[in-house]
């Protein structure tokens, strides 16, 4: 359940049933009716006064309250000391009316107090409640604001991802076209790497357009189907490949996203391209999993080898750099590495060379 399916939920454990309803019929008597409300409370108290005065006598007096609240809560705290205030003498003026001014109070001034007490308390709790409406109305319509810049923002970044997808993708097209009309065979060699290493960007940001958490990649989905179709890509018929994943479903961000993308590529690719110098069957397994404060990631192939790592010796990124300096792919190996913080090494063992990298989560 999303933060927004829940918001309803949390109000109607705030707010019960009676509140809700008490909350509407002060809305529906104090809001669109309250003239007729205040005036029906006037009539209502002059005509207790003058049913029921002879059967409660002074006690009669307490009616007078019945308008000073209805006009407090409608009108607010100066309307509640202007209906307090003069309370006491439309009671006077009635009893006088009816020829019984016995009914008056015993102490004037105490009951006088006492009806702008009732008009000043009701009346500030009014105003009160009337600011507090006002401000939950201005948070909601500021929290639909934010909601629809969220929504504008949503679609922004998916725009921008796709036409960001859509270029390199075309980009690629074009580093292929003219790839294909060379005869160069360096040349040929040099564009279907550089068109990998755009491919790997090109899916990150196809993850991002198609998923509904803009700011993370599961890298889990993202890293197998970047390892499939580097193998469709370079991978020939007459050399099997056996693809294996042991991945942990853990979210990224982009920036560690695209250089964990880029060194995987380089990894299966040189295991494809060089791998094997006959045309058996090449193994390549590539897992990651969360490791101390971290993750670490570890491709390996039971190809060849290459020049310079012997068996059981583990050799840094660093130092297979500078040993094969002309070999780019190594050198953007450590670059990547450097980029994510991580110490990463080759190691020959088992009949099988395998890179390892461990990096710091960035989340």
């Amino acid at each position: 359940m999303t933060k927004r399916e829940k918001e309803p939920l949390e109000l109607s454990r705030i707010f019960s049933p009676f509140d809700r309803s008490l909350a509407v019929l002060r809305a529906r008597l104090f809001g669109r009716f309250r003239v007729v409300t205040v005036s029906a409370s006037v009539v209502l108290y002059a005509a207790a006064a003058i049913a029921f005065g002879s059967s409660f006598g002074v006690s009669t007096n307490f009616f007078v309250l019945i308008p000073v609240l209805f006009v407090s809560i409608g009108y607010g705290l100066a309307a509640g000391l202007a209906a307090g205030a003069l309370a006491l003498p439309a009671n006077l003026a009635i009893f006088a009316a009816l020829g019984r001014p016995e009914y008056s109070p015993a102490s004037k001034p105490l009951a006088e107090l006492a009806g702008l007490v009732v008009g000043t308390v009701v009346g500030y709790l009014s105003d009160y409640h009337k600011k507090l409406e006002t401000e939950r109305a201005l948070r909601k319509e500021t929290e639909g604001e934010l909601r629809r810049a969220l929504r504008d923002r949503e679609t922004l970044f998916r725009e921008v991802h796709h036409r960001v997808k859509n270029n390199l993708n075309l980009v690629k097209s074009i580093i292929g076209l003219q790839a294909r009309r060379s005869g160069d065979p360096a040349f040929k060699d040099a564009a279907a790497a550089l068109t990998g290493r755009i491919m790997s960007i090109s899916f990150v940001h196809e993850r991002l357009y198609r998923t509904a958490e803009l700011s993370a990649v599961a890298i889990d989905e993202y890293l197998k189907d970047l390892v499939n179709a580097v193998a469709m890509a370079v991978s020939a018929s007459r050399n099997p490949v056996t693809l294996e994943f042991d991945l942990a479903r853990v979210s990224v961000s982009m920036d560690v996203a695209v250089p964990l993308g880029l060194i995987v590529n380089e990894l299966v690719t040189n295991a494809l391209k060089h791998g094997r110098a006959s045309d058996e069957p090449l193994s390549i397994r590539v897992s990651l999993h969360p490791y101390q404060d971290g993750l670490r990631l570890s491709a390996s192939d039971d190809g060849d080898g290459f020049e310079g790592l012997a068996e059981g010796v583990r050799l840094p990124i660093e130092d297979a750099a500078v040993m094969h300096s002309g070999r780019l792919g190594l050198t953007l190996l450590d670059l990547m590495s450097s980029q994510l913080g991580g110490e990463g090494y080759f190691e020959r063992a088992g009949g099988r060379t395998e890179f390892c990298l461990s990096f710091a989560d960035k989340r």
